[in-house]
């Protein structure tokens, strides 16, 4: 060694093993593309919220029962007795459709740049089977509470999905776990739910950083355009774009710490949207599931509401054909996009048909989820917002069966007899009971025929009367309670 030579520190012993400089060098110390926008921090968004749902979704599972007696009892217990249950619930709620959201808007970043193109098309590939994960993360989640809108939505899923040809009643037990949604449907569900669906994301995401960090960020299009030659499978083109995406490395910036602070920005303001959407808003909780309420109007996530739309407008025999052919054919362009488009243009000004792809794409999936919301509005409950009790859905389920022919409740029935919306506002179940054992004995000229035993036994009169009183009036309109019961006087004694 001579006299002006410094010695070297030899790696330590974990540095050795680990080789962690090398990592940390791969993942954080290395150049990307000049001119990066904030447009390219979706990625790293999409990466932040999937771990606050992993975190969250680990939280929850410790108090979820997943059985159709408890799931619904258990949701309930951690927003009203564990401490920040509601926000955690609230939180992996709203970060599904964050997850949606940033997933779509990431893709279409790809898109709009042409990064999908050479040499990132088995990435493009990667990122629309993440895609359909994600989607499969909120159909499988959307069950768990089992509440009313979770068990209908789901029935609503599964019945699309047997119309699918040869395989669809095959395909409808697979999902169901049998021939009716019910305790095996609720445990595939939160098995794929906590299990494969994490671990088969995880294996994904880690092959798309991988690929990221080994193909490096997508240079700006007219970087990769200039003198480019008009196609991408040219022999010439992969030298075109490899010199012409280092000559952009040497002029931009490190990724540490320029442009990951970007990425934090963007992370924290996603954070802090779940945080406040979750403590402002919670996560929504019907009324139990009830299999018996058939006339409960299903709705599905706001995600799947343009398809649902689309379904609509193809009644009969069409709706198997679109319910089937419209997904498949979107995945199937989608994976094939790269492997068809190997035109050189990379700005959407320079693809017009790609411009109108997207525009239909984009406008038509908004005009069909603003109609959707436009019905939903128009939909309303037939009992009041509260819970009702076991007694009350089985009253219920008996008044669809006997009384809803001749009565009208919340526009619903028929109109032979008076309208009951607000009946529960007026009169006592006790009173309600009695009417409903003789009405004879409160008016000698009814035409309402009487249900005492035998026809109806006393437990479903009284469970019909329970359900009566919670009739008070329209949702949102609910009647001051003012009770004018008025009881046959009793018979003389013989």
């Amino acid at each position: 060694m001579s006299a002006g030579d410094e010695p070297v520190a030899a790696p330590s012993g974990l540095e050795r093993r680990l080789g962690l400089h090398a990592l940390r060098v791969a993942l954080f110390d290395r150049p990307v593309p000049a001119g990066l926008s904030w447009w390219h921090t979706l990625g790293s968004a999409t990466m932040a919220v999937f771990l606050v749902q992993l975190v969250t979704g680990i939280v929850l599972a410790m108090f979820y029962a997943p059985s159709p007696d408890h799931a619904y009892d258990s949701i309930r217990h951690l927003e009203q007795q564990v401490a920040a249950g509601r926000v955690l619930r609230g939180m992996h709620n709203w970060g599904a459709s964050a997850m949606v959201i940033l997933t779509m808007l990431h893709m279409v970043r790809v898109f709009a740049m042409g990064a999908y193109k050479y040499p990132r098309e088995a990435n493009w590939v990667l990122g629309v089977g993440l895609l359909g994960l994600v989607l499969a993360f909120g159909f499988t989640g959307y069950l768990l509470p089992w509440d009313q809108r979770a068990y209908w939505a789901t029935q609503v899923g599964a019945s699309i999905a047997g119309t699918a040809p040869w395989v669809g009643g095959a395909l409808a037990t697979l999902l169901k776990g049998g021939s009716q949604l019910g305790a095996a449907t609720l445990t595939r569900f939160y098995a794929l739910h906590v299990l494969w669906l994490p671990a088969a994301v995880g294996v994904l995401i880690a092959l798309h950083i991988a690929m990221v960090i080994r193909q490096g960020i997508a240079a700006s299009p007219r970087v990769l355009e200039d003198g480019a030659p008009d196609r991408t499978d040219d022999p010439s083109y992969p030298a075109h774009h490899d010199a012409a995406y280092l000559a952009s490395k040497r002029s931009g910036a490190r990724f540490w710490p320029d442009i990951i602070a970007k990425d934090v920005v963007v992370a924290t303001v996603v954070i802090g949207l779940l945080i406040l959407l979750a403590i402002t808003r919670g996560a929504p909780l019907e009324a139990p599931a009830d299999p018996t309420d058939a006339a409960y109007v299903p709705m599905p996530e706001w995600y799947f509401l343009p398809f649902y739309q689309l379904l609509k407008l193809f009644p009969g025999s069409m709706e198997a054909t679109i319910a089937v052919g419209v997904p498949a054919l979107l995945v199937l362009t989608l994976v094939g996009l790269p492997f068809f488009d190997r035109n050189s243009k990379r700005h959407l000004r320079g693809r017009p048909v790609a411009m109108l792809s997207l525009t239909v794409l984009i406008g038509g999936s908004a005009l069909l989820l603003g109609a959707a919301v436009r019905e939903m509005g128009s939909v309303v409950a037939v009992e009041s917002s509260r819970v009702l009790t076991s007694t009350e859905r089985a009253g219920r389920a008996s008044f669809e069966r006997q009384c809803a022919s001749c009565h009208l409740v919340a526009g619903s029935g028929g109109e032979e007899g008076p309208e009951l919306t607000g009946v529960g506002a007026r009169h006592s179940t006790a009173w309600l009971h009695s009417f409903i054992e003789n009405p004879l004995r409160f008016h000698p000229d009814s035409k309402m025929s009487a249900f005492g035993p035998p026809t109806l036994s006393h437990q479903e009169i009284e469970e019909i009367a329970r359900y009566l009183g919670t009739l008070r009036g329209p949702p949102g309109r609910e009647l001051k309670v003012m009770i004018v019961d008025t009881f046959p006087e009793p018979s003389p004694p013989p």
